[in-house]
C-alpha cells in the first residue's frame, strides 16, 4: 500500500503543479473529484481487471466522465487520464484526488482535523479545541467530529498522520504498556 500512496503523491504533486501554474486549482479540484467518484463505481472498476489497451480503456473512461457531467473533458484531463491508463493507475484516482486535497489544504492554509469523542460534543467544546488547534498549528482548521464509543472518555484529535490521543483508553494502553516493560 506504501508504494501505491508514494505512486498517488507523485501523480497529485505534478497535477497540483499543472494547476498552480495554469491558475486553475479549483477545476483540477473539481476534475479530479469527478474522476475519483467515476473510479468508485464497480463497473468502471471491472474496466480496469480487462486486458484492453490503455487508448481503449482511456477513451472509455473518458467517455463515461463527459456522460456523467454533460460536458467535454479538456485536453490536459484527458492527458492525466491516458497517461495513467497507461501506467495502470486509474484505481490510484481517488487516493491521487486525497493527496490533491491535500496539497491544496496546504496552500490556502487550512488542514482538516478529525475530532473523535465518545459522546457528542458541545459546540463551545468542539469550539475551543479548533481555536486551540488554529493556534497551535497557525492555520485555519475545518474540524470534522466523529463519535466513538469506545474510547471511553477523553477525545482523540488526529491531524493527517499526526495523533494526538487524550482518550481514557489511550492512557490504559499506555499505563499497560509501561507495567508490562
Amino acid at each position: 500500500m506504501s508504494s501505491m500512496l508514494v505512486v498517488a503523491r507523485t501523480y497529485a504533486q505534478a497535477i497540483f503543479d499543472i494547476a498552480v501554474e495554469q491558475k486553475n486549482i479549483n477545476k483540477w479540484k473539481s476534475v479530479l473529484d469527478l474522476f475519483s467518484k467515476i473510479s468508485l463505481n464497480r463497473l468502471v472498476q471491472s474496466l480496469f481487471f480487462r486486458r484492453l489497451e490503455s487508448k481503449r480503456l482511456s477513451d472509455i473512461f473518458i467517455a463515461i466522465c463527459e456522460d456523467y457531467q454533460k460536458k467535454k473533458i479538456d485536453i490536459f484531463s484527458k492527458n492525466i487520464i491516458y497517461i495513467m491508463a497507461e501506467n495502470n493507475r486509474l484505481l490510484l484516482l481517488p487516493i491521487v484526488f486525497k493527496e490533491f486535497t491535500c496539497l491544496y489544504s496546504i496552500h490556502v492554509h487550512t488542514v482538516e482535523i478529525e475530532i473523535i469523542s465518545a459522546r457528542p460534543l458541545k459546540y463551545n467544546q468542539l469550539k475551543k479545541i479548533t481555536d486551540m488547534m488554529a493556534k497551535r498549528l497557525s492555520k485555519t482548521v475545518n474540524p470534522v467530529h466523529k463519535v466513538d464509543k469506545d474510547i471511553l472518555a477523553g477525545v482523540i484529535i488526529r491531524i493527517g498522520d499526526t495523533v494526538i490521543d487524550g482518550s481514557i483508553r489511550g492512557r490504559i494502553f499506555r499505563l499497560n504498556h509501561i507495567l508490562q516493560s
